[in-house]
């Protein structure tokens, strides 16, 4: 009866936070927008990258690419795929100073080195609908932000992607209140950064990457900082506009979910415990219908699939079917992450350590 009502819980929480998941606007006439892209071996994903981003670039707005020092081709994929387009523009990668984190001084460095009133950053591995630019801009005059960003769609192409990628999207509609997404608080931030769109006279004001220089989660800090100062910040459904290809081995699943998942937490094991609660209770609904099958345990069965089930539909996901393999993948990395930061542990991401 208690994991009956639990589930039931999380279904309706669900539901009505779904609703205030806000789609993108119809496209408008975008501004000058200084489009940054950070690269460090990239090279499969440059050419999908700039093939969407040719299609999709609005007048007056003009693409850089910070080339960081990659170990493999990326830069000459670069060169070979804008082909001279005056609309592109590369900066090569400087070495990396001491206490940065490689992506955030990236970014930094694109920043600094552009002048356009808004910034778009986005991640080499995504792909955008021509209408993508137009419509961010129009959902951030919507939702009088200056701070957007959402979760793309995500292709799976292995079992372990199948199980853990899509968790990004039940994480958000099962524990941030959506409805308070726009509030001026450090502890409501959320964002993907894949694809953030921020006014650059808010972003100087906060201090930009630089105020966030050693962070592995550098979306939700840099969200962080925006509340900190008062800034509006929004999350909303960007999923149909905007594609990302995350990783393609399990191996970059694994190790690109482990240097998130216990930072994103602010490494607090009471936050973490309440995770192991809450998906464990789902994940005790699925053991109760194996070992005592009856109506309670069948109802919350349905309750779970059916919040997944929801979710998916939104975000475009296929695998709900999948959820009780997904809670057990969910629990494994949470644990190995925590162990692993117990153990004081470095992380390696991109040929970089990270303590």
């Amino acid at each position: 009866m208690i994991i009956f009502s639990l589930t039931l819980l999380m279904l309706v929480f669900t539901l009505v936070n779904l609703l205030f998941l806000r789609p993108l606007t119809a496209p408008v006439s975008a501004p000058a927008t200084a489009v940054c892209i950070p690269l460090r071996n990239e090279e499969r994903n440059v050419p999908k990258l700039i093939a969407s981003l040719k299609a999709a670039l609005p007048a007056g707005c003009h693409v850089y690419l910070y080339e960081d020092r990659s170990e493999d081709k990326t830069y000459e994929v670069l060169l070979r795929e804008i082909d001279n387009d005056e609309r592109f523009t590369i900066f090569r990668g400087v070495p990396l100073p001491k206490g940065w984190a490689g992506k955030v001084h990236a970014c930094h460095q694109l920043a600094s080195r552009t002048a356009e009133p808004f910034l778009l950053f986005l991640d080499a591995d995504v792909t955008i609908d021509h209408s993508f630019i137009g419509r961010m801009h129009g959902t951030l005059i919507r939702e009088q932000a200056v701070f957007l960003s959402g979760f793309p769609r995500f292709p799976t192409p292995t079992w372990l992607g199948k199980l853990l990628i899509p968790m990004q999207h039940v994480l958000i509609a099962q524990h941030l209140p959506l409805f308070w997404r726009k509030v001026r608080h450090p502890a409501f931030a959320a964002a993907n950064g894949m694809n953030v769109l921020v006014e650059r006279k808010s972003y100087d004001d906060v201090g930009g990457h630089a105020s966030i220089h050693d962070s592995l989660i550098d979306d939700i800090d840099l969200c962080r900082e925006f509340k900190r100062r008062k800034k509006v910040t929004s999350l909303v459904q960007v999923s149909p506009y905007i594609t990302c290809d995350m990783y393609a081995t399990n191996e970059e699943v694994w190790n690109g979910f482990s240097k998130n998942v216990f930072k994103g937490m602010n490494e607090s094991m009471g936050i973490a415990l309440y995770f192991f609660m809450y998906y464990g209770i789902q994940l005790s609904a699925f053991v109760a219908l194996l070992f005592r099958p009856d109506l309670l345990s069948l109802g919350g069965v349905l309750f779970v699939l059916l919040a997944r089930l929801a979710i998916d539909l939104r975000s475009g996901g296929r695998f709900f079917w999948l959820h009780p393999f997904s809670l057990i993948a969910y629990l494994a990395l949470l644990s190995s992450a925590v162990i692993r930061k117990w153990r004081r542990q470095p992380i390696t991401w991109k040929g970089r350590m990270y303590p």
